[in-house]
């Protein structure tokens, strides 16, 4: 069980209200506080007292942003799916072949979990509970898949329980290899081509050409 606070100090909400006033920043602070908190503690075991203690301010102080630590965890978590997908798609802008996206998509997922664990943390523990969040997943998964499916690689139905399966299998590959390897990475990048219905050599063969291309 996560019981002990993690130190870690994010500054990701922070960083983005740098120019605007004290009311904004003390709320980025609250939501950046919050990250380290619901990855150390988990949702159901977090109070608001260790949120805001993590942040250095009152307790009262958090009740003039939000009502509950639903509220909180929702604005953390569409915001690092946010800042997540637009990483990717600055990334992907000029990628117009589906399965390159796919690919450069799960590695850098995975690149965020090795670099910014807690993040992943919260994220991949809130979908369930945050329902704005899946419907945000599955409407960006959505855009490449079907895309995929016009080229005619893929061959799937699109659907939540397709995206279920794929966060699983990225939900597996952060939990038994938290370093998250470049062979965790290769053989994830692998398995959601073959849950697409890419055959196994294809799929392989298609990874190391796509991974091949970032650095």
């Amino acid at each position: 069980m996560r019981t002990i606070l993690s130190a870690t100090s994010h500054s990701l909400f922070q960083e983005q209200t740098l120019d605007r006033g004290k009311r904004e920043r003390t709320r980025s602070a609250l939501l950046d506080s919050a990250i380290s908190v619901f990855a150390s503690k988990g949702f159901e075991a977090t109070r608001i007292t260790d949120i805001t203690e993590h942040a250095g301010v009152a307790n009262g102080t958090f009740y003039n942003y939000y009502r509950d630590k639903q509220e909180i965890l929702n604005d953390v978590a569409i915001g690092l799916a946010v800042e997540i997908v637009r990483r990717i798609n600055d990334e992907l802008a000029d990628t117009i072949n589906a399965i390159v996206r796919v690919v450069t998509a799960t590695a850098r997922v995975l690149e965020v979990a090795r670099q910014e664990p807690e993040w992943i943390d919260v994220l991949l523990s809130s979908i369930p509970i945050v329902p704005e969040l899946q419907s945000q997943v599955v409407r960006y998964l959505r855009q490449d898949l079907q895309m995929g499916l016009e080229q005619g690689y893929f061959h799937i139905e699109v659907d939540l329980l397709l995206v279920n399966q794929m966060l699983a299998l990225l939900s597996t590959a952060i939990l038994l290899d938290r370093k998250i390897s470049k062979e965790t990475t290769r053989r994830t990048c692998e398995a959601h081509l073959r849950l697409l219905g890419l055959p196994p050599v294809r799929a392989a063969r298609q990874v190391e050409k796509a991974l091949s291309g970032l650095q």
